[in-house]
């Protein structure tokens, strides 16, 4: 296949050394990089080099690089480019050629869809050298902070205030172009305006874009750098705009088998679509017989819950978030002997009672904002009862809430109850928390560069691919003793 693009041969002859990449040990990880991206099959962008014009660089070896930048904790272009001047390694992956930071950043921008094919690619080549077993597999999320500040939040009646500032802005704008010989005098042009009325268009512009946002997807509140940031709490229980980066990582070798980024701030729509993923990237997944899952209560929902239970190859371990706070110490309402599971159901009247023999009537059908259904049950004796005041402080009585599909919660506790569901659980931790901290702490990206959510996306597949590359670099340092066997090996 001829393409239009400038020639490339990073392994060109040099009369000393005999390559660049001679002044690089054995194992580097460039080296890895240089081998696992000379295994991909690239048409995805290749199809996207122009045929006519200045010849485009060639997309492995940006490829390489934006994966080594990453690898190094390298995420501006700016930084990447500099480095293409004076890192032997970037030198090497990149074949002496520099492209400035404005092509690496449009090649990073401009190929979203085309990483999540590269993605899966690595995902399989993981599995091909047995990096992947398939045997349990863990789910979880970490935040990532959003490209866009805290103070730059605004609900509509604060996008409204600020259109009126900035129309008022504009209008004293023309006011001073109307006078401006008399005010400016005739040394000065006349145009210059004072500094908060130098971009105000373009900002009334982003205000009502963001204004039909709000309304065509009834949001609360938008930032106006990132659009599709949103309010995430982390773990040192500060809230911050961003997003939860979510990940599904097999036990063996700790390889991200699929992965994706969201801006809502749960987590438990995400486990069959994480699950699904799954199935897509490998294929196999769905033909084995036995696969365990593990995620956190984040995940558990009794909808999803009893979708699990018809993948009869999924062998699930997810506690609910009352189950695991149990398990952690604390005191929770089922604990408490007005508890709706003390209370006795009349199948054939239909009706509850409770502890002191009231009756609860059936009052409505309703879907909660988890999407959960329910039927509610309510008393009209509460106030004239000796428990009023423990059971419940409502005026209207107590009532409550009989969830569909609750019986697959307690089927879960039950199995998380036992000595064998313990300990699998208890490996969870261990699977999932080193690649978040292999991301956060080694990588070192605790905030996207890029904005927008089908970008951000993106850019965690970057991280996703050089986690998985650095697993690939481990075990083709320990089973191979010479560069030069690395092609082969990947190759079979």
């Amino acid at each position: 296949m001829t393409l239009n693009v400038r020639n490339y041969n990073n392994k060109e002859m040099l009369l000393f050394p005999a390559s660049i990449g001679d002044y690089l040990p054995k194992g580097h990880l460039s080296w890895v990089i240089d081998e696992v991206v000379d295994q991909l099959d690239l048409n995805c962008l290749y199809k996207k080099v122009p045929m006519v014009g200045n010849p485009s660089y060639h997309p492995r070896m940006m490829l390489k690089i934006l994966f080594y930048g990453y690898a190094t904790s390298r995420f501006s272009s700016r930084k990447i480019a500099q480095s293409l001047e004076s890192d032997v390694a970037f030198i090497f992956l990149s074949g002496m050629q520099k492209p400035d930071f404005r092509t690496i950043s449009d090649f990073r921008k401009n190929n979203t869809e085309e990483l999540a094919e590269i993605f899966v690619q690595i995902v399989r080549l993981s599995r091909e050298i047995g990096l992947i077993e398939l045997g349990h597999i863990s789910l979880d999320s970490t935040v990532i902070k959003a490209s866009a500040r805290r103070d730059n939040f605004y609900d509509k009646e604060q996008l409204d205030e600020e259109e009126r500032k900035i129309k008022s802005l504009l209008g004293i704008a023309k006011e001073i172009d109307d006078k401006e010989d008399k005010v400016y005098g005739s040394q000065l042009r006349g145009d210059e305006l004072p500094k908060e009325l130098q971009t105000p268009s373009k900002r009334l512009e982003k205000i009502k874009e963001a204004k039909n946002r709000i309304e065509e997807k009834s949001l609360k509140e938008i930032n106006l750098t990132d659009p599709d940031a949103t309010f995430q709490r982390q773990n040192d229980h500060a809230v911050r705009p961003g997003y939860r980066a979510e990940v599904s990582v097999d036990a063996k070798s700790q390889v991200i088998i699929a992965c994706d980024v969201i801006n809502k701030r749960t987590d438990y729509d995400e486990l069959i679509p994480l699950i699904d993923e799954i199935g897509k990237n490998l294929p196999e997944f769905t033909s084995k017989e036995s696969i365990v899952i593990t995620a956190d209560s984040g995940y558990s929902s009794m909808e999803r819950l009893k979708e699990l239970e018809s993948k009869d190859y999924i062998d699930a371990y997810i506690p609910d978030a009352k189950y695991q706070g149990k398990q952690r110490g604390k005191k929770i309402d089922e604990d408490s002997p007005f508890h709706k599971k003390h209370f006795i159901y009349n199948s054939q009247k239909d009706f509850y009672v409770c502890p002191n023999s009231k009756k609860l009537t059936l009052r409505c059908r309703r879907r909660e904002k988890s999407g959960a259904m329910c039927t509610i049950y309510q008393c009209h004796e509460c106030q004239r009862c000796k428990y009023f005041g423990n059971c419940t402080k409502s005026s209207i009585g107590r009532e409550i809430r009989i969830y569909d599909n609750r019986d697959v919660l307690y089927r879960m506790r039950q199995k998380l109850d036992t000595i064998k569901g313990k300990k699998i659980y208890q490996k969870r931790k261990t699977i999932i928390e080193p690649v978040f901290g292999n991301i956060k702490h080694n990588l070192k990206f605790r905030e996207f560069l890029l904005r927008g959510l089908s970008k951000v996306k993106a850019e965690f597949r970057l991280i996703a691919i050089v986690h998985n590359i650095g697993k690939i670099a481990k075990v083709l340092r320990q089973q191979v003793s010479y560069r030069t066997e690395l092609v082969p090996l990947l190759a079979t």
